[in-house]
């Protein structure tokens, strides 16, 4: 089966759904691929894990339920400038892509699932997930950037009477954090009780997880590899391995087009952008590129896309986290506590909005 799209979006992650949405409100008809049949705020899972009653399964939606364009549940293979195949021998041919395939966490799939592709299999993924973790002694975090510094103190302030360690492979938390940010992290995971492992390289072996720089093993229970996040760029590599750089990623220039391809865009996790890989920031990236693409269809000139300072709102367990902005460090409680009240679940989703607008002119 062949089927055309003006706009084909590969992945319906932020960054895939925020451009798809403002696509089709400026009148352009979108396709969106993704393997799963839901939405999810991933932001929101490592509190999903550490306390379901907090959030219940509010993070995950069907696509159907809140997405304008047309979505295709399929697993893209491969992909050149002009058409894309899934793994049921559909083809989609369009005009121009955009590559919004995101992230994996191999080691971690609570984090992103590698396997759950229906909304009923990752409400239950996750619940399983929760059930280990109410069963563990003790758990180790290995890995102190913002998931491991999240997960840590959700575990903590969530089941109290579990041990938890944060093992880092750096002298400080938080890297490329303002010093600040990575001193206050610290004090509020070690006021509830996590004990953080600098300069350790835990690593797998014969059955344990053994520091490689001590020798030490561990004896925890359960271990999440907070680490090695992939592109999920399988299906490029056949025939067009040359979009991407040596770690991966999407060769992009100023206005997120993809180099020497001008049928492609790339945005979001996938994309060598320059910036931080946060949600709010693959969101801002949609809206710029189907602003900018909508202007291109009219003959329009486009700015460039205006790349962002790292500002991010970590919660440190659920009363208490911290604030990066580009002129300031805060633990001021009325700012912390906006994404406190819901991880920002309900703000995301008015985002994206529940019903076709008017279309922009």
């Amino acid at each position: 089966m062949v089927i055309k799209a003006e706009v084909l979006i590969v992945g319906g992650g932020f960054a895939g759904v925020s451009v798809a949405q403002a696509l089709e409100r400026h009148g352009l008809h979108t396709i969106l691929v993704d393997k799963k049949d839901y939405f999810e705020v991933t932001f929101a899972t490592l509190r999903n894990v550490t306390d379901p009653s907090s959030t219940g399964n509010q993070a995950r939606k069907y696509y159907r339920d809140f997405f304008y364009g047309r979505f295709i549940q399929g697993d893209v293979m491969e992909m050149s400038v002009k058409s894309a195949r899934l793994a049921d021998g559909t083809e989609l041919h369009f005009n121009s892509a955009i590559l919004a395939s995101g992230t994996r966490y191999p080691s971690m799939p609570m984090a992103k699932s590698l396997c759950a592709m229906d909304i009923q299999s990752r409400n239950q993924e996750l619940l399983n997930e929760h059930q280990r973790l109410k069963q563990a002694r003790k758990v180790m975090v290995i890995g102190g950037g913002v998931v491991g510094v999240e997960l840590a103190g959700e575990i903590a302030h969530a089941i109290p009477r579990t041990q938890v360690i944060l093992a880092h492979n750096k002298e400080v938390l938080l890297d490329n954090f303002k010093p600040k940010a990575q001193i206050k992290a610290q004090k509020q995971l070690e006021n509830l009780g996590v004990e953080i492992q600098f300069n350790s390289r835990y690593q797998y072996q014969n059955g344990c997880y053994i520091d490689l720089n001590s020798g030490q093993a561990s004896d925890a229970d359960l271990v999440f590899e907070a680490t090695g996040v992939l592109p999920n760029n399988d299906y490029l590599k056949p025939h067009l391995a040359h979009i991407l750089n040596e770690r991966g990623f999407v060769k992009v220039d100023n206005r997120l087009q993809v180099i020497d391809e001008p049928s492609l865009y790339a945005l979001g996790d996938i994309a060598d952008i320059g910036e931080a890989k946060l949600g709010y920031l693959a969101s801002q990236q949609g809206e710029y590129l189907a602003k900018a693409i909508a202007r291109n269809r009219k003959g329009k000139s486009t700015k460039s896309y205006k790349r962002n300072p790292l500002m991010a709102l970590v919660p440190i367990g659920q009363k208490q986290g911290l604030v990066q902005l580009p002129f300031a460090v805060t633990t001021c409680n009325r700012l912390v506590r906006l994404k406190q009240k819901d991880l920002f679940i309900n703000k995301v989703y008015r985002g994206f909005g529940t019903q076709p607008n008017a279309r922009l002119s």
